[in-house]
């Protein structure tokens, strides 16, 4: 009796070309799908009341110095404020232009923009600046940051970072840290909510 086998050898070579090959191989994996993670509808940007001078600047008004490493202040008399900066603030000289912006709000300009800081510099703002000193009580003042002064409207502004404060109320005035420049403001209470993804508010716990 013949064998079969030489005949069968046509039919095994067509069925390893339609699978492939019969060498071992394993066809490889198909990457694991993933589902992407829901965006978050919070910005990080805080709605804050800024606090306001009780006379409103008519103009803008600016100061400006060259900092280096040994430090220095740059005062606006005219708006109350000061920034001081600590030795070793900068590794090198720097020159730092800050402007009060016109109008009823405490809020500043800080150039350049982007420059950040090895130590921090410590603003103070006289907070004589808005009347009486029951003006102030109950006030959770503290420092805000911002990018754009358009965010700035009827009082409130939109900041993405806050910054704790020190309030002196015998001296009527209140100091906070920073690490970089742009733009600060004097925040005199939360209004609850964050700008969401929408654009529209969702509140908070203050």
């Amino acid at each position: 009796m013949r064998s079969i086998f030489p005949r069968a050898l046509p039919v095994l070579a067509a069925l390893c070309l339609a699978v492939g090959g019969c060498a071992e191989s394993v066809a490889p994996e198909a990457p694991a799908t993933v589902a992407p993670e829901a965006p978050s509808p919070f910005l990080g940007q805080l709605l804050v009341d800024v606090l306001q001078r009780g006379g409103p600047l008519a103009r803008e008004v600016s100061a400006g110095a060259t900092v280096g490493e040994a430090g220095g202040t740059i005062r606006i008399p005219e708006a109350g404020f000061s920034i001081t900066f600590p030795a070793g603030a900068v590794h090198e000289p720097v020159a730092i232009r800050v402007t009060a912006l016109a109008g009823p709000n405490v809020a500043y300009r800080f150039e350049p923009h982007g420059l950040v800081f090895d130590r921090e510099p410590v603003i103070t703002q006289d907070l004589g600046i808005v009347g009486s000193l029951t003006g102030l009580l109950g006030l959770q003042v503290e420092g805000g940051y911002f990018t754009d002064e358009s965010l700035l409207a009827g009082g409130t502004a939109v900041v993405l970072e806050t910054r704790p404060a020190q309030v002196d109320l015998l001296r009527r005035r209140m100091s906070f840290g920073i690490h970089h420049f742009s733009g600060y403001l004097v925040s005199s209470g939360r209004r609850g909510g964050y700008i969401t993804s929408s654009g529209s508010r969702a509140p908070v716990g203050r």
